[in-house]
């Protein structure tokens, strides 16, 4: 049978991160025999691949606001070919009633390899696959919405992401920076994420929610990169990569030994400790992230659900720093009520924490997360998925009297924390109508900032022209 995965990843500055979700859904269904090619999201290009290769699959990973974008292309692909039309990804887990609009004819809910395998060999076979588990399906009008399975317990049974895969378009395979992951899950359950719900969604099938990697595969799937493709740093996509202290120890006096190739690990301030962050560094690592999300107490406790006061996010700065590691704080914004007095203590914070680089993005009210939920109760959100923006960065769906304010603080945020002896005139200047202006200023700041701090790598003159024109003229910046 014949995949062909399609996805907006293409598009992103520099062969952008890596669509790791579908890339172990790609290697997953390459390994058991069938052929899988990745195509950009552009209609010409998909038609041009379908109506040559002819797939029997073409699959989209779906995010909320991009997810009409994807409909719309796949209609009309579908009004040209004849295929089985697959959404998965974490729009389609969540919200499976997009299986409701005519072209689509699958929707696969969680964590796909091992369910994608099984839907491909049934129809290989000419098998009946109505009941594969985490479809829901058309049949005859009727759709059917089968249970999902257990996640692998043993995710190191996954084959390596389909990197090469990636890599073969040109902007992919010279980017310089590579992206993996060493486990599955998050232990938290902030209100405006989806973990808790992936959580319930798989309570009593008896398999942990986090789930490591093996040392050992790491560090071969990195050599096996590195054979064929240039690498100078890696980013490690994991949600906490310090969640478990001594796989952090282990990892890194193995990665000093075989690798030490610069990288970045996430953290969260719970999970920082003095001896991970050391043993980070002698491994190599250039830069830690960590989630403060706000820098106002009440909002991150009482409507977060992040259970850390500002003394420990101070503490676990001070660690990091100790450690001769930069600091890349993620930050968010306009969250339901929030006022820019609330706003700008996250600012604050981030100075007390000296932060190397300050990321702020919108919040957004993404379906089935109780933040989301909360915000349509409270009447911040009218409930329309379909009017969420694609990007983090330029609107809020949210009703808020000081809209306009918070979104010209946003791109604010990272120059005050990098200049803080300007700081105070922040408050001033959100009540300009100079929105380009900042928007311009945050974009040249954040790509100093990643070139230096967050992700240094090495680039030509051609490859700093190239790059700078499309991120400064990308509107998107996602």
């Amino acid at each position: 049978m014949k995949y062909l995965i399609i996805t907006d990843y293409l598009d992103f500055v520099g062969g952008g991160f890596e669509p790791l979700g579908v890339l172990y859904i790609a290697a997953a269904v390459r390994d058991a025999g069938h052929e899988v090619r990745m195509v950009s999201d552009k209609y010409d290009t998909c038609a041009d691949v379908i109506s040559s290769w002819e797939p029997d699959f073409v699959g989209y990973c779906v995010y909320t606001g991009y997810h009409l974008q994807l409909l719309e292309l796949n209609r009309r692909l579908k009004e040209r070919f004849k295929f089985h039309a697959v959404f998965g990804g974490p729009h389609a887990t969540f919200f499976p009633e997009i299986i409701e609009d005519d072209g689509v004819d699958m929707v696969c809910r969680g964590e796909g390899e091992w369910a994608m395998v099984e839907m491909v060999d049934r129809i290989a076979r000419g098998e009946e696959y109505w009941d594969v588990k985490n479809f829901w399906l058309k049949k005859n009008g009727e759709i059917i919405q089968n249970d999902v399975r257990a996640p692998e317990a043993e995710i190191e049974n996954f084959p390596f992401a389909a990197h090469d895969m990636f890599y073969q378009f040109p902007e992919a395979g010279r980017n310089k920076i590579r992206v993996m992951v060493t486990a599955r899950g998050c232990p938290y359950s902030c209100t405006y994420c989806y973990n808790y719900r992936i959580k319930e969604m798989y309570r009593g099938c008896g398999v942990k929610h986090l789930r490591h990697r093996e040392v050992e595969g790491v560090i071969e799937e990195i050599k096996w990169i590195q054979k064929s493709w240039p690498i100078e740093l890696i980013y490690f996509g994991t949600d906490c990569f310090t969640a478990k202290e001594n796989w952090v120890l282990e990892f890194s006096e193995k990665y000093a030994r075989q690798v030490r190739i610069p990288f970045t690990a996430s953290t969260r301030p719970e999970t920082t400790t003095v001896a991970a962050c050391e043993a980070l560094k002698e491994a190599g690592c250039v830069c830690v992230m960590m989630g403060i999300e706000s820098g106002n107490q009440d909002v991150r406790l009482n409507l977060l659900n992040r259970r850390m006061t500002n003394e420990k996010i101070k503490e676990a700065a001070d660690i990091i720093h100790k450690a001769d590691l930069n600091l890349f704080t993620f930050n968010m914004m306009a969250f339901p009520g929030e006022t820019v007095e609330q706003a700008l203590d996250t600012m604050s914070v981030n100075i007390k924490c000296k932060t190397d680089y300050t990321w702020v993005s919108l919040f957004q009210p993404y379906p089935r997360t109780k933040l989301g939920e909360y915000a349509q109760e409270k009447g911040y959100f009218d409930g329309d998925y379909d009017s969420l923006p694609e990007s983090w960065y330029n609107e809020s769906a949210l009703k808020n009297p000081q809209k306009k304010q918070l979104l010209r603080l946003r791109p604010l945020v990272s120059l005050g924390v990098e200049f803080p002896q300007f700081a105070w005139l922040i408050k001033y200047l959100i009540n300009l109508p100079l929105d380009r202006l900042y928007s311009f200023i945050w974009k040249v700041h954040k790509a100093y900032a990643y070139r230096y701090r967050v992700m240094p790598v090495k680039l030509s003159f051609i490859e700093i022209v190239r790059l700078g024109w499309s991120y400064l003229f990308d509107r998107s910046q996602k």
